[in-house]
């Protein structure tokens, strides 16, 4: 289990103490239902190792993300090894690794240093506050412990927890909203579902760094992910104007207009990511599915299969295969493909829609019903949400 710090910090203590204020009273909430939080993370570039850790710990936490960027498994671990004295020492300099691992995707190896830290952290707390945290040095370590806590916890899916433990660390203020953290906040909040909170904290970072392309890219995938479309589409034009050559931002371009049905532009900028990346294989798989849609079977096999030599799960090339497999009567390869994009996202209200499709063709009217029934509801959920979305904007 992972150590807790002061976890119960918002609340009286036992002899009727204040202990932390009320974040809730923090004057940087503001309306979204209840509340919303501009709070959270750090990105894989850990702004803390610039800002606050000695110059050679900076230059190790850049090596160490290097590594970790590159792939190298096994040099990361080897100088995690050797930094591991130092970071067991500095409690500064053990949070910026924390932040490396956590915007590497590492998050075994960012749980596993902040177990070394926690217990560290929280003497420490104690001795230099008793049982509430005072003095601002005071408060902004318990908010930072607590944000790491609600990053962490956040990654399994317990999203009420991390919530919980982010709106107290937001509560005292941290991370600052100028903060590069609000990057990988926005991410984590993206990951949690929570698009419109994302938007927001993208948004945020976007207006004291207008030229950051990563963070504008990260918004309209946010925007796209919640089927606003138009905004979706204007923040990744920006994105490929401003940065052309930046991964992923002509295939999340080129994805936004094929959900436009802007087929000719989706391909356009397809074929543009494709030719920066030649493994790119989202852009293989909707190639294929334009393919598909325009009735080129013989194109939209050979897409297929390039996308399947690269990573056989991808959910659309099982999608469009399955599609595929349905239009030329393989009904029981169609019903394998669908089924492995629906037991993975079992959301996917297309995926639904065409395996009820599949099933029905095979004479199984019990499990076409049955998918049918569960792609009605999707939909509907979808106009809910497609609703609120747009009570909240305008």
């Amino acid at each position: 289990m992972m150590p807790v710090i002061l976890r119960d910090s918002g609340r009286p203590g036992p002899e009727g103490s204040a202990g932390m204020a009320d974040p809730s009273s923090h004057p940087r909430m503001g309306l979204l239902g209840v509340t919303l939080l501009l709070f959270f993370l750090s990105p894989a570039s850990s702004p803390c190792a610039q800002q606050a850790s000695p110059s050679g710990h900076s230059a190790q936490l850049k090596q160490l993300e290097s590594h970790l960027a590159a792939g190298d498994l096994t040099s990361a671990t080897a100088l995690l090894g050797r930094l591991q004295p130092g970071l067991d020492a500095d409690e500064r300099f053990a949070f910026d690794a924390i932040y490396v691992l956590i915007g590497s995707r590492r998050f075994a190896e960012a749980k596993d240093q902040w177990n070394r830290l926690a217990p560290r952290l929280q003497e420490a707390l104690r001795a230099a506050s008793g049982p509430s945290p005072t003095g601002e040095a005071t408060r902004r370590r318990v908010a930072e412990a607590l944000f790491v806590q609600g990053l962490l916890v956040a990654r399994p899916g317990e999203k009420d927890e991390a919530l919980r433990l982010l709106r107290q660390a937001d509560g005292y203020g941290f991370p600052p909203l100028d903060s590069p953290l609000m990057l990988l906040a926005a991410d984590c909040l993206h990951e949690l579902k929570e698009h419109a909170l994302a938007a927001q904290a993208y948004r945020e970072l976007l207006k004291r760094a207008p030229q950051n392309a990563e963070a504008r890219l990260r918004l309209g995938v946010v925007l796209l992910s919640s089927g606003q479309l138009g905004p979706a589409a204007d923040e990744l034009q920006q994105v490929v104007r401003q940065a052309p050559r930046l991964p992923q931002g002509h295939y999340y371009l080129g994805a936004v207009l094929f959900e436009q049905k802007r087929t000719e532009e989706a391909q356009a900028h397809l074929e543009r990511e494709l030719a920066l990346d030649p493994r790119c294989y989202p852009c293989l798989a909707k190639l294929a599915h334009l393919a598909y849609l325009k009735g080129d079977d013989r194109q939209c096999e050979s897409w297929l299969a390039k996308a399947s030599a690269l990573d056989p799960g991808h959910l659309e090339t099982n999608l469009v295969s399955g599609m595929l497999d349905l239009r030329k009567g393989r009904y029981e390869e169609a019903i394998a493909h669908l089924t492995r994009v629906v037991e993975r996202a079992p959301d996917y209200a297309r995926a639904q829609y065409q395996l009820a499709l599949a099933y029905q063709r095979s004479g199984n009217a019990a499990k076409a019903r049955e998918h049918q029934e569960i792609y009605n509801r999707l939909i509907q959920e979808q106009k809910a949400r497609t609703i609120g979305v747009r009570g909240e904007v305008r």
